[in-house]
């Protein structure tokens, strides 16, 4: 179809231009209104240094977060959370006080890169835990409008610097 199109205006003076209706600005702002099972990306906040920890599940949050405190009760520091709790020997809070959905979405690319993106925005504003596992920093997360797709988030700089 595209060949087509463009061979119809070979032999004129008019350009042809194709813009994508798929970026990663759009896959990024789809919403999903599934609330009945609240999985997505989370975040675990320390009660003693108020630094998070960014983390995904494709079950419910909650259960989630009893696996994490059953991590930090028997003394094993399989997720970043407990290993933090732990070594630090650091607070954890109430479910209600430290555990915050951040994003409702399922088990796949998208959630990995929702995962990612929340990640890199804590990390570059330092409010990480040091045992999370931060992979390079994204540059493509720098272009796109981190604070309309993230809601009160702090990502003001991150902004600035991706549209210089």
């Amino acid at each position: 179809m595209i060949r087509r199109i463009t061979n119809l205006f070979k032999d004129t003076n008019i350009i042809i231009a194709f813009k994508t209706t798929n970026t990663i600005q759009q896959q990024l702002s789809k919403e999903n209104t599934n609330r009945t099972n609240p999985d997505g990306i989370y975040k675990l906040q320390c009660n003693t240094c108020n630094r998070m920890y960014i983390g995904q599940t494709d079950s419910s949050i909650n259960i989630r977060y009893k696996e994490h405190m059953r991590y930090i009760k028997y003394n094993n520091p399989q997720s970043a959370y407990a290993a933090h709790i732990l070594q630090n020997r650091h607070e954890c809070g109430p479910q209600q006080e430290t555990l915050q959905l951040l994003k409702h979405c399922h088990k796949g690319t998208r959630m990995t890169c929702w995962e990612n993106l929340y990640i890199q925005t804590h990390y570059i504003h330092g409010t990480v835990i040091t045992e999370q596992q931060v992979n390079e920093i994204n540059p493509l997360y720098s272009t796109a409008n981190i604070a309309r797709i993230i809601p009160n988030s702090t990502c003001s700089d991150t902004v600035k610097q991706g549209k210089e």
